[in-house]
């Protein structure tokens, strides 16, 4: 498939046709229409790492879900219910699915939108969240943190599926499906229980940090894959260079160019770790986030994780 947004849509008439399409979006889930099917519309679009899936259903079916390779969340509204580890689950709301415990729904009339995430990516996420490696499954229960963490989850799932089923093919940048994939990964791990914010520590932000401070380190965490420099980061926020560099003293005890620096390691890592190591090398990754000597980034990428980078793609 290489980079390209492969986007499709289906009216079928014929549960046969609808088993099939969705067999062939989600590994490992098995959706049956009861005998009383009548009509489906299903929208999609698949990039590496991550489909969306936006689909209206009008039918009794029941089915299970369960995949070994995927984190499934949905936004779902609808009447019917959704049965998982013993426990009863809302059919309208944000739902997720992160374990190989099947799951047996049952709806007479639901839309839904959604996503199947590479389960391989999201862990590589929290793991630079948390610091260590994490285990396969993360989450620890299928519903959000709260009403506002739901809704957050939505408006994502919402913007991110439109982007990619409405203007698939524009998104043929290795860049920006990374960045979508990156975001989504982060939002599932914001927005639903897990272990890895059971346990980050709860450290108070520096007291006193300016506003222009903290925006300007969430522009370097947003845009680190891109050819940014400080100077653009300084614009970006209405400082001057040189008042950036001071604040950045000042506050954080960093400069901006050693923070913008370990924005990119951070991104290398995450990219080394989710890679196959077949059809990906050091090298690519490295120049991929501004590194083009590749021995510093080796000694900075082993100070930083306490193994070589090569080590890193093998396992």
């Amino acid at each position: 498939m290489g980079n390209e947004v492969t986007a499709a849509e289906l009216h079928a008439h014929d549960p046969a046709a609808m088993e099939e399409l969705m067999d062939s979006i989600f590994p490992g889930v098995a959706l049956r229409p009861l005998p009383m099917f009548r009509d489906f519309v299903l929208r999609t679009a698949v990039m590496p790492g991550v489909s969306s899936v936006g689909y209206s259903i009008d039918w009794a079916g029941q089915g299970e879900l369960a995949s070994p390779e995927q984190v499934l969340a949905f936004s779902l509204r609808g009447a019917g219910r959704l049965r998982h580890a013993g426990q009863e689950l809302p059919v309208t709301g944000a739902v997720l699915f992160d374990d190989a415990s099947p799951v047996n729904v049952q709806w007479d009339l639901l839309h839904a939108d959604g996503f199947s995430v590479d389960r391989a990516y999201v862990r590589s996420v929290a793991a630079v969240l948390a610091g260590r490696d994490q285990p396969s499954h993360l989450f620890t229960a299928g519903t959000p943190v709260d009403d506002a963490h739901g809704r957050l989850w939505e408006d994502t799932a919402r913007f991110v599926g439109t982007l990619m089923r409405e203007h698939s093919s524009t998104l043929d940048s290795p860049i920006l499906q990374r960045s979508l994939l990156h975001h989504l990964a982060l939002t599932l791990l914001h927005s639903f229980p897990n272990i890895v914010l059971a346990d980050l520590p709860t450290v108070p932000a520096p007291r006193g940090v300016p506003v222009a401070v903290r925006r300007a380190t969430a522009f370097i965490d947003e845009h680190a894959h891109e050819p940014i420099t400080v100077d653009d980061v300084a614009r970006a926020v209405g400082l001057s260079t040189r008042g950036l560099q001071v604040a950045f003293r000042r506050h954080l005890d960093v400069t901006p160019r050693e923070r913008l620096r370990q924005a990119r390691l951070d991104g290398a890592h995450r990219d080394l770790v989710y890679a196959d190591p077949h059809t990906t090398t050091v090298a690519a990754v490295a120049r991929r986030w501004g590194f083009v000597h590749l021995g510093h980034f080796a000694t900075a990428y082993r100070a930083a994780y306490g193994e070589r980078p090569a080590q890193t793609l093998a396992r």
